[in-house]
Formats: C-alpha cells, structure tokens, sequence
C-alpha cells in the first residue's frame, strides 16, 4: 500500500515582499539592540575598573599599615629602589614587591584606546623582585596615583583616577581611557566614583580647605603629587615624575 501525498497548497510559501519585510524587521531589531549590547558591556567593564581601583587603593592602605602610614611615593620608592622605575611603576611596583598586589591586570582596562589587548606577564621580575618586568615598563597604564600621602588624611582626599583628567576637572578626548565620557576617582576614604564629563564646571570634589571645587590638585595635600604614564602630559594633570598639588 503507498502513501497517498497530499500538494502542497499553492501559496503556501513566503514571498518575495514578506521575505523582505522579515529581513527589514530583523534589521531593525538588531540596530537597536547592538548598541545596548555594547552599552552594557562598556558600563559593566567599568565596574570592573572601579573595583580594581578600589582594590589598589586597599593595598595602598595595607602597605602604609607597614610604613609608618605613609602610602606609596614614587620619589621615596624611586630613590631606595631603582629596579621599579619611577612614578606609577614606582607605585605598583613596590606594592608587588611587598606581594600586596601581583596581579598586572589591575592597571589596565580594556576599553583603554591606549591597551593593546594583552597584559604583562608580571609587574617585578620574579627572579628580582626589586626589578620591573621589563614589558610593565615600557606600557601606558590606566590610572593615575597621587604619591605622598598619609592614611591621616582627610577621607576625601584622590588616592587613584583613570588616566586622562584635566585640570578643568573633564577627562580629555584623547588620551582619557574613556576618552571625553569621564574618568573614576578613587578616594582614601575607599570609596570609588565615576564623574561624566559635564559642560559646566563640576563642583563635586571636596577640597583641600573643605570647600567644593573642580580642580583634582586642589583636593590634595601640598605635598603631594600625581603621578602618570604617557599620554599624560599638556592639559592633564599627571605626569611620570609627578605634578604637584594645590595647583588650580
């Protein structure tokens, strides 16, 4: 006995015009959501940038604990020891010395236009932990330090922030590390904020003098300074051998 098959009804396929219309509607649900998709995980890296600020600024407080609580200065560490280089690298490098934080992925965010996707194998030389791995050296990292302070001052002194803040208090389109959306600052107080760039002067930073201003140098004692890696330089505030503060 054979099967009987029934025709297939004419019509019964798409056509042409609703093949079309299924394809435009594709297109327009992904056009709105890749840029979400993209939005969150920017937003979500952040949040991995705020805690590994977060975390610096821990160890920092760990190392002062040990130190007369004094946390890092790169011009004190630079001068006892020479292997860690000078300013940032200063910085993280005696905090891997101490083994307080090893971990180089610490220093860098991926949505940094300046990160070229891979990480140093290592901050010090593990056979000489008074050395900087020789590729930590030479790459620019994503955060600034302020050297030179004690875990007496005020809680809402800057201790770290994201590269690229100006003295205006906006993060610069080029070398800031999400460019001119805004930057995090971490605070010794050990709480971590992001600030978007605002087109008026921001007041949100709590001064040296316990008034509300825009200046980062201002927030910070006079003996400190800020220490960054290249591109910092012209309108930012860091530098390699360190900008002073109290500085408008």
């Amino acid at each position: 006995m054979f099967m009987k098959l029934r025709p297939t009804p004419a019509g019964s396929g798409f056509t042409l015009i609703e093949l079309l219309t299924v394809i435009a509607i594709i297109g327009i649900l992904a056009a709105l959501i890749f840029p979400t998709v993209g939005k969150v995980r920017e937003t979500a890296q952040r949040t991995v940038d705020a805690n590994n600020l977060r975390e610096i600024v821990k160890a920092a407080s760990i190392y002062a604990a040990d130190n007369n609580d004094r946390l890092p200065d790169p011009t004190a560490i630079a001068a006892q020891y020479p292997g860690l280089g000078s300013g940032p690298y200063a910085w993280a490098g005696i905090l891997a010395q101490r083994g307080i934080v090893t971990d180089p992925t610490f220093y860098f965010a991926k949505n940094d236009p300046f990160f070229n996707g891979s990480y140093p194998a290592a901050i010090v030389d593990p056979a000489n932990r008074t050395t900087l791995n020789s590729d930590f050296a030479t790459r620019t990292l994503s955060f600034e330090f302020v050297g030179g302070l004690r875990m007496g001052d005020v809680p809402s002194t800057p201790v770290a922030f994201t590269r690229g803040l100006q003295t205006t208090g906006q993060w610069d389109p080029v070398s800031g590390v999400y460019k001119d959306t805004g930057g995090h600052i971490a605070f010794l107080g050990g709480n971590v904020q992001f600030y978007p760039n605002v087109s008026e002067p921001d007041t949100r930073l709590t001064l040296s003098n316990g008034t509300k201003g825009v200046s980062i140098r201002q927030a910070i004692p006079v003996a400190a300074k800020i220490y960054a890696t290249p591109p910092a330089g012209g309108t930012t505030i860091g530098s390699v051998t360190g900008t002073a503060g109290q500085t408008p």
